[in-house]
């Protein structure tokens, strides 16, 4: 055994070696890819970032490695490459079609790759360029992988982003409390030439690949989304001048300052966008333009959704004459505590000077005027960077850029990684509590422990130092290094206590992954850019504070007739409000919706250009807190309908209130409407379980949790195992994972009993739901199974599963909805080392696994107490149909990212929405088994006594079959108690 660990301890020493390091592939991730290919193990396809791709040097290592062995650009003329005339393929033949007037090969997911062979006549260094045009799809940018004779260039190639572009469909309107309503934003496709370059904003310049004479072959693989291309072209990278050196050549050109010009360019007048979640947004400072005066102006541009290295905008404007123009822009940028944000700025696509590859906006607590500028090589002084402009039509187009935190960003990367790996060797030898009392000799123990401390803390100096630089005060970040440099510095100081600090790694490996996010935000926005001769006055940007009192009392007295509890327009009962259906009488639903603002303003966005033009129907949306609607101490829908103030809708519902309200009834059943089964088929049949009840049904589903299988591709793949099928994998894996210091986590609530019971055949209640089905033999086995998880196998009993999925110590475990977006969003370095499987099953005697699982659903219901009970079934027949469910999801990552994907319970919706395909591919492999738990009288008694069973064995030793009969004897109690209170049983 203790060999076992030296080779295993060497093998994760040489894997984070390669990953960190800025070399080739070494025999570790040899080895590690024969392990995949010959034992199966999935650690990735096409669709997703596989463990060889992380293994790649970065293109900052590729760009030092040129510049290393002197290579220059080529100097020859561009190599065009017809798209059409490609020498290879896989899958389905690549059609040819006539795409917004051009003859263009069209590639879909049916192309798995293409590849075109082109002769490059020398030796040199080239920039790859596309002209493409984006075809319908899921409206994420199109991607793809590039290979070069066979191999990847550098890590950033595994994944090239085509982008998109977008506009804001039309001004915003106005609704009838006089605010803006944002405009919808929508795909304004065009065929569009782009250098191949970095999509997160890490590089500034287009990517170089050096090439020999001779031929080549250039594969592109397909990841996502559906793109014509028109051709390919390899061009001699260009030499952007500085302005000093370009000054002279257009003062040479005679090219004189401009006079009496000045135009303005508000921000937010429907740009171009390469990303529809940068948007308009409102700002009620008294100086912009438009001023709020006590309403919701969306006067400016981009805000906190403008952060992500790679977004971009283009606006157009005009100069009525030839001249040297200076350009200003009125920024507000107070984010970064100290640091500036970045944008690359171009001129009618084309970066004019060095200054504007990484242009800084400088941290401010104001609205500040930034006249872009550079500081003269000879004195020193700061004049503006002029820009020669002929009269006509020009653009202007701001690109955010990661900038200098790249590097600081890809360093922390490799500290994460290395502190990973350096916490599960620790927890190899201690285990993870570790006797705070036994001397553990890690320094002897644990190969180059104290060496790979030390030099993470010398890589945190360097990386503080770095950020001072960059920012004109000390940043919270620099704060948070410093405090784990010093923790690293007393470990190395005295090994001996790393066994009592081995909580201050895993934190301090968290911090580091969230300061990395943090890092990679480079927020900005804008209300107006100004483009006028130099001698321009600049305006007054900053209000004092007499135009701020002002503006006080202006939405002081806006707050006597403004309604501020509905959302967009808000409609009398007798529904005589001008619409966007027009003037005239109609009924008015309310409809409470258990989300946030964002969430209903989409909802009301799509109901007055859909729902109320086809139906003569209005509706009144109000956001409640979902704590507020569905649970707590004070239960809003439960107050309102005692007090007969119940809505028409509500959403957002958790799944036992529906019944819940039945029971008293107070809520309508919907299978009484003669179309309620056709509608029904649109969701999983297990996911209506819940809102059956005593023969009706009482609500549909909105959304749909799911539990699935979550795994580290690189710690299964350092560990040489598969990623388990059925429980019997599962229990085979956890001897491998104990011995190494790792678990596996399984979820220790009542949900966690639910697939053991369905899967071994049992049910929760029998007899009509009048009696706990808990006392069948099967019932008996998967409780048995379940506790033993804990007893027996030893699953921890409470963890914080992402945070130490995060660290290695769990590589497997199950994971609900909420966390897997959380490793999609705030987990930047598991990017392509993690994956997601169905949960495990028991297998069945033909062979077939049976999975089935249950999740948390949240409904839509109409209560009884609604005059309009008809017009409601039909806002829920609406509002969950496939188009409206796909249009909904869209929009809101559209609007908030992914972090904001809705996971909604439409099955051929869910399809439709822009989830990875090995992880759609997952999830609706794990659909296929879903069951929910039934809701009958005194349910609510099931869970808790299943919850009280398992703390009586799993904390207090108890008998397993006496722990579940006493539960088995207290929900029949129950059961019987509700029953003959609500006149089910005789007394």
């Amino acid at each position: 055994m203790k060999g076992k660990r030296v080779v295993l301890f060497t093998l994760a020493c040489l894997v984070v070696t390669t990953v960190c390091g800025d070399h080739s592939r070494s025999y570790a991730s040899e080895r590690l890819r024969d392990r995949n290919t010959n034992q199966g193990v999935p650690l990735g396809d096409a669709g997703d970032l596989s463990i060889d791709a992380i293994l790649e040097p970065n293109y900052a290592s590729a760009l030092a490695g040129y510049r290393e062995q002197g290579l220059q650009p080529a100097a020859q003329p561009d190599i065009v490459i017809d798209a059409a005339r490609y020498t290879a393929f896989g899958g389905a033949k690549p059609a040819s079609d006539t795409v917004d007037g051009q003859t263009a090969l069209v590639w879909d997911k049916a192309t798995n790759w293409i590849e075109w062979t082109v002769e490059v006549p020398e030796d040199g260094l080239y920039n790859l360029s596309a002209r493409y045009y984006p075809m319908a799809g899921k409206r994420l940018p199109m991607q793809r992988d590039l290979l070069i004779d066979g191999k990847s260039p550098f890590r950033e190639a595994q994944r090239l982003y085509f982008f998109r572009n977008w506009v804001d469909r039309g001004d915003p309107e106005k609704n009838n409390q006089g605010d803006d309503v944002r405009p919808k934003q929508v795909e304004q496709p065009l065929w569009m030439e782009q250098p191949i370059a970095d999509g997160n904003g890490l590089y500034p310049e287009p990517f170089q690949f050096h090439l020999t004479a001779g031929k080549h072959v250039f594969r592109m693989n397909f990841l996502a989304e559906t793109m014509a291309i028109d051709r390919l072209a390899l061009t001699s990278p260009a030499t952007v001048p500085s302005y000093a050196e370009a000054k002279q050549a257009f003062e040479g050109q005679g090219f004189a300052p401009a006079e009496d010009v000045s135009v303005k360019v508000q921000a937010e007048n429907n740009p171009n966008k390469s990303d529809p979640t940068i948007r308009r947004e409102a700002n009620g400072d008294p100086l912009m333009e438009p001023a709020s005066d006590g309403r919701i102006r969306l006067n400016a541009f981009g805000d906190w959704r403008w952060r992500k290295g790679g977004q971009k905008a283009a606006w157009t404007f005009e100069v009525p004459k030839d001249g040297l123009y200076k350009i200003g822009l009125k920024v507000g940028q107070w984010w970064g505590d100290g640091l500036p944000s970045y944008r690359q700025i171009l001129i009618d696509g084309q970066v004019p000077y060095k200054e504007m590859e990484l242009y800084p906006f400088e941290y401010s607590r104001s609205w500040q005027l930034e006249t872009l500028h550079t500081a003269d090589p000879g004195t020193g002084k700061e004049e503006p960077m002029l820009v020669p402009l002929k009269a006509g039509a020009h653009t202007i187009t701001l690109v955010a850029e990661v900038g200098p935190y790249q590097a600081v960003a890809e360093a922390l990367t490799a500290d994460t990684q290395k502190l990973s790996d350096l916490y599960r060797r620790i927890i190899m030898v201690t285990g993870p509590t570790p006797d705070p009392n036994f001397e553990y000799e890690l320094g002897k123990k644990v190969p180059e422990l104290v060496t790979d401390l030390k030099a993470i803390a010398d890589d945190l100096a360097v990386q503080m130092n770095v950020l001072r630089e960059l920012s004109e005060k000390e940043p919270s970040t620099v704060s948070s290094l410093r405090m784990m440099n010093h923790t690293f510095e007393r470990m190395v100081a005295n090994p001996d206590s790393i066994p009592r600090q081995l909580s201050e790694l895993s934190n301090s490996q968290t911090s580091l992954s969230t300061l990395l996010t943090g890092l990679q935000n480079v927020p900005l926005v804008l209300d107006y850019l100004l483009i006028g001769a130099p001698d321009t006055r600049d305006p007054k940007v900053k209000s004092n504070i007499w135009q701020k009192s002002v503006s006080t009392v202006k939405n002081f007295v806006a707050s006597f007739t403004k309604d501020y509890t509905g959302v967009g327009s808000v409609y009398g009962k007798d529904g005589k409000t001008a619409s966007v259906a027009g003037e005239g009488e109609g009924p008015v639903l309310e409809v409470w919706v258990s989300r946030g603002k964002e969430w209903a303003e989409i909802m009301k966005e799509m109901a007055e250009e859909e729902f109320t033009p086809e139906t003569g129907i209005r509706i009144n949306v109000n956001t409640l807190p979902a704590g507020q609607l569905n649970s707590g101490s004070v239960n809003t829908l439960l107050l309102a309908a005692s007090s007969g103030k119940a809505p028409d809708v509500a959403t957002g519902v958790d799944a036992h209130l529906p019944v819940e309200f039945a029971i008293r009834d107070a809520t309508v059943d919907l299978s009484q409407f003669p179309d309620y089964p056709e509608v029904s088929k649109r969701f999983l049949p297990g996911a209506l379980i819940p809102f059956q009840y005593n023969g009706g049904s009482y609500a549909l589903p909105e959304t749909q949790d799911f539990n699935v299988l979550v795994y580290r591709k690189d710690v299964l793949g350092e560990l040489g195992v598969s990623v388990p099928q059925t429980w019997d994998d599962a229990y085979a894996l956890l001897p491998v994972l104990q011995q190494n210091g790792m678990q596996m986590y399984y979820p220790p609530t009542s949900l966690g009993f639910m697939p053991f019971l369905y899967q071994n055949g049992g049910e929760f209640y029998k007899d009509g739901g009048r009696k706990s089905g808990l006392d069948s033999p099967e019932a008996f086995q998967a409780f048995t199974e379940w506790t033993e998880l804990y007893t027996n196998y030893k699953f921890p009993v409470n963890a914080n599963f992402f945070n130490r999925f995060r660290t290695g110590e769990m590589p497997v475990g199950i994971a609900d909805y909420l966390t897997y977006v959380q490793l999609s969003t705030a987990a930047p370095e598991l990017v392509g080392r993690w994956g997601v499987a169905p949960s495990p099953g028991h297998q069945k005697p033909d062979g077939s696994i049976d999975r089935t699982a249950g999740g948390n659903v949240q409904s839509v219901a109409i209560f009884k107490q609604s005059q309009h009970q008809k017009e409601a079934w039909e806002f829920l027949k609406w509002w969950t149909s496939t188009e409206r469910q796909t249009q909904f999801g869209q929009e809101l990552e559209a609007l908030l990212g992914v972090e904001a994907r809705w996971n909604t319970a439409n099955v051929e919706a869910f399809t439709q929405l822009p989830w990875p395909e090995d992880d759609l591919k997952a999830l609706t492999d794990q659909w296929k088994y879903y069951k929910e738990q039934p809701y009958v009288l005194g349910g609510y008694f099931t869970s808790r006594n299943i919850d009280n069973a398992w703390n009586r064995v799993v904390l207090g030793g108890t008998n397993v079959r006496e722990s579940l009969e006493q539960g088995i004897k207290d929900i029949n109690k129950e059961l019987a108690a509700k029953q003959k209170e609500f006149g089910f049983a005789p007394d």
